[in-house]
């Protein structure tokens, strides 16, 4: 239950919406109620200077959406909420990097619900990552502080960059990983949709692995949302 999560882990939570709103108001006192940090900000204010485990922000409509749906994928991982029912906002929103979206009317339990089902599936994550600097999955061996690699007993030469990517996917195994969350914390720049970059990466890293004797296929593209590990 979603009740017991947050009164355990009691996570840090921005809440952005309009003041007037009063559902954001409700969710601020329910929130708070189980123990939470909250900090809710208008649509215009900056992000606090601290490190938020989940923000939830209502998304305007109209030629505001897309620009809202960059900023807030800049930020951190998020719960989208909207006015539209269309499917189409709701598959932008998730493009964009939101771990998942709302539309109205929204069930205040079903948004705690889900948030907590969002950052508990993170932290279960974030758990299994192994604390020695190394990954090991089948026959693929990584070290993170010295960007080795290893199929079999064979070294597989990566450039820092691709190393990072591929260490990302695989701390992640069986996650899609969205484009926007992989420009920002692998290429350090805001995803464009032209961008080609980070395909030309996966390709390289796919060959290497490949010549190796792991299989590429286990690098797998989700259209329209991004990469996992499988």
């Amino acid at each position: 239950m979603y009740e017991e999560y947050f009164s355990i882990a009691k996570p840090a939570i921005v809440v952005r919406g309009p003041e007037n709103m009063s559902f954001i108001a409700i969710l601020e006192a329910k929130l708070r109620e189980y123990g939470c940090d909250v900090t809710v900000i208008g649509p215009d204010d900056a992000m606090p200077d601290w490190d938020t485990v989940q923000l939830i922000s209502w998304v305007p409509e109209g030629g505001a959406q897309t620009k809202t749906l960059r900023w807030l994928s800049e930020q951190c991982p998020f719960i989208a909420l909207m006015a539209s029912q269309a499917a189409a906002d709701r598959v932008a929103a998730l493009n964009a990097g939101a771990d998942d979206v709302l539309s109205t009317p929204i069930d205040l339990e079903e948004c705690l619900a889900r948030s907590a089902i969002a950052m508990h599936r993170r932290h279960a994550t974030s758990a299994m990552r192994d604390t020695s600097g190394q990954l090991q999955i089948d026959n693929l061996w990584m070290q993170k502080d010295t960007h080795r690699v290893r199929v079999n007993e064979q070294p597989v030469k990566l450039t820092p960059l691709q190393f990072e990517l591929l260490w990302l996917l695989a701390q992640h195994k069986d996650t899609t990983l969205s484009k926007p969350l992989l420009y920002r914390q692998v290429l350090k720049k805001t995803f464009a949709p032209d961008d080609r970059s980070l395909d030309m990466h996966l390709s390289r890293i796919r060959k290497k692995l490949a010549d190796a004797g792991f299989p590429a296929e286990r690098l797998q593209t989700a259209h329209g949302k991004g990469y996992c590990f499988i």
